[in-house]
């Protein structure tokens, strides 16, 4: 008989994550296989073609420790996989977190699948009551030594951590070579902006967390809106913005800045939902963001990207590309303006140092077959 293995995420960045390794897992059918969605990884799975199911299909309205106790106990599979995520003001349950203390109180096999440098220990801890690592899992699969080095000075134990690669990024470079020319005059006409200079604002922080960032995505918003005025009135390239917001952007936030750039626009910028971010830094002549996972996917494709944080009060979450020297960025209003205004006007700065500087990061195509590997050597020790 096969093993058994559930696998979820809640988080989009954690369900990414796992998505490579579920459709391997289904395609080499070694072992029997349980997705379980919930909330923002449903349509991911939607987009995958993978089967899953919902609490609700086992009478559950919530993903409490309780709940996902009563949900394993039905299943009782020999390993629960999962990706990352951390509780928040608004959500204190998690199923990343509540499904693996579950699981340990019932003695059944962990490994969570880390999808981006920062937030380590927050994933894992207790917010609400102050316990640290109370959801930590048997394994953690991490990116690179970077990682393993940050976790190990937040107290981490070593043998927890594995260096896979976060299989999401495997085929990015394949993806970009393989892009056609066609495929990015398509992008283009959807997106509708007729400018010689695209850029691409990846947005994810919200106008609640501005008290502790000093910024969020309406203000960088702005600022590259300044940006475009002022060249435009200077007679300089013909340059706009295409912006695409996290999944999971509050619904204030969301209409609030659609009601910004419907009445601001002049026809320099977009906010567009129905094209992916990889897409869109395809198609795209540079990828802003603060500290987005596109980001990160940008450089692996090798298109130019910049870091836009103007009054940063917290850590650089990017600081895996931003503190390496990879990429550039910029901390303040003016030099934000300045950075921005410099990859719209100088074509080699954005078309090749910028490039160059990165060319150095890069993943080896392999952490799917190595997280694979990992939930089959997991399995083979009970």
């Amino acid at each position: 008989m096969k093993k058994k293995i559930l696998a979820t995420s809640w988080h989009p960045g954690g369900m990414n994550a796992i998505v490579p390794v579920i459709k391997r897992l289904n395609k080499e059918k070694k072992v029997e296989l349980l997705t379980i969605g919930h909330q923002y990884s449903e349509g991911i799975l939607d987009s995958q073609g993978i089967d899953y199911k919902k609490i609700t299909d086992y009478g559950l309205n919530d993903v409490s420790t309780h709940s996902m106790e009563e949900l394993l106990r039905k299943e009782l599979p020999k390993l629960v996989l999962t990706g990352t995520s951390a509780q928040n003001e608004d959500n204190r349950d998690v199923i990343e977190q509540t499904i693996t203390l579950a699981a340990k109180r019932i003695g059944i096999k962990s490994l969570a699948v880390l999808d981006f440098w920062g937030n380590y220990s927050l994933r894992f801890n207790d917010i609400y009551t102050g316990e640290h690592f109370k959801f930590l899992p048997d394994k953690i699969a991490i990116m690179d030594k970077y990682a393993e080095k940050d976790m190990l000075n937040e107290g981490f134990d070593k043998d927890k951590l594995v260096i896979t690669g976060n299989p999401h990024f495997d085929n990015l470079e394949s993806k970009a070579r393989n892009f056609t020319e066609t495929e990015k005059k398509d992008i283009r006409k959807k997106i509708g902006l007729n400018v010689n200079v695209l850029l691409f604002y990846a947005g994810n922080v919200w106008k609640k967390k501005k008290k502790d960032f000093g910024y969020w995505d309406l203000d960088n918003i702005q600022l590259v809106e300044e940006v475009l005025n002022d060249l435009a009135q200077q007679g300089k390239k013909s340059s706009g913005m295409v912006v695409k917001l996290h999944p999971r952007v509050p619904t204030e936030d969301l209409k609030e800045i659609t009601q910004y750039i419907d009445e601001h626009s002049k026809e320099k910028m977009v906010l567009v939902k129905n094209i992916g971010p990889q897409e869109l830094v395809l198609a795209s002549d540079l990828t802003l963001t603060p500290y987005s996972t596109v980001g990160i996917e940008a450089v692996y494709m090798g298109k130019p990207c910049i870091s836009i944080q103007p009054g940063l009060r917290e850590e650089d979450y990017l600081a895996i590309l931003t503190k390496n020297k990879l990429i550039h960025a910029g901390y303040t209003k003016e030099d934000c303006k300045k950075l921005v205004e410099k990859v719209i006007i100088d074509d080699d700065y954005r078309e090749k140092e910028l490039i160059e500087k990165a060319s150095s990061f890069q993943t080896d195509g392999k952490a799917t077959e190595r997280v694979t590997n990992l939930v089959y050597e997991m399995l083979a020790h009970q």
